[in-house]
């Protein structure tokens, strides 16, 4: 463990809701001073305030991932105001829809908002990191082991992200830094009612689309607590030489591991049933 009592600043993007909100509001209650990081600049003031008044060393600054400019502004503002010790890559979304009709602009926005964003941002905050042996966390998914039907390109990003992490991991290790992917299953977030649409009336995918919907959503609105998350990487980043992958969910773990060793025939049988793709 480390024995690090000072506080550390820990930059979350992604933080008005959802996994991100909770893993900064955990490290702010843990002492931690925090930046979160939300689109808006109005919400990202209005949410400081409210931080301020519960007395949490928490506050959020407007930072758009699809825009190289915004992500150039905050990199610029986070190595003047002192750099970063721990930095939570959260912020992503996903579209639902078959891979004919979902247009190039939404993949590469996907691409842009869940690694191509946050790739130029820790590009900005590597040299502190080095100096201070900081950590990098990549909120992933276990869609990044197994590709989602109707969600191929958000799966494509998290994989990259997943890949991403391991490599990142690798090359950091000699300077200190530590890096790790987290990869959630199932949790009940504004992630299900914020995911956008490709397709639709006329589709020759309809009806097994709805279905597969209708599986995600049930199983999105049961989950678990964001809470579990934040709590798994307030964890990981005391610990001074965490797992390159961890992940987290009811049966996360046994999951991977079955992900990992099943064959091809079963595992894509399992998805067919699990996503009802066959009536």
């Amino acid at each position: 463990m480390s024995g690090a009592t000072r506080a550390r600043r820990v930059f979350v993007t992604g933080a008005g809701g959802g996994l991100g909100r909770a893993i900064a509001e955990h490290f702010a209650r843990g002492g931690d001073r925090v930046v979160g990081t939300v689109r808006d600049e109005a919400r990202a003031v209005a949410l400081t305030v409210a931080a301020g008044q519960s007395g949490l060393p928490l506050e959020y600054w407007a930072l758009d991932l699809a825009s190289p400019e915004s992500v150039q502004r905050c990199g610029r503002r986070l190595v003047e105001t002192g750099g970063v010790d721990i930095l939570v890559h959260n912020a992503g979304f996903g579209v639902f829809g078959p891979i004919e009709e979902v247009e190039s602009e939404a993949v590469l926005r996907q691409f842009a908002v869940n690694l191509l964003g946050p790739l130029d941002l820790t590009r900005a905050a590597l040299p502190t990191l080095r100096k201070r042996h900081g950590q990098v966390v990549w909120i992933g998914s276990l869609a990044g082991r197994v590709a989602l039907p109707f969600q191929g390109h958000y799966s494509a990003t998290k994989a990259a992200v997943a890949a991403v992490s391991d490599a990142m991991r690798l090359e950091l290790q000699p300077y200190g830094v530590r890096v790790t992917c987290v990869e959630p299953g199932d949790f009940a977030t504004g992630f299900t009612d914020a995911r956008e649409r490709a397709g639709g009336a006329g589709s020759p995918y309809q009806d097994v689309s709805a279905r597969c919907l209708a599986a995600v959503e049930k199983q999105e609105r049961g989950g678990p607590s964001p809470a579990w998350v934040a709590r798994v990487v307030h964890q990981l980043s005391r610990l001074t030489d965490p797992p390159a992958r961890r992940p987290v969910g009811q049966g996360a773990r046994t999951m991977a591991l079955l992900l990992r060793w099943l064959p091809d025939r079963v595992r894509e049988r399992a998805m067919r049933w699990h996503y009802a793709l066959t009536e």
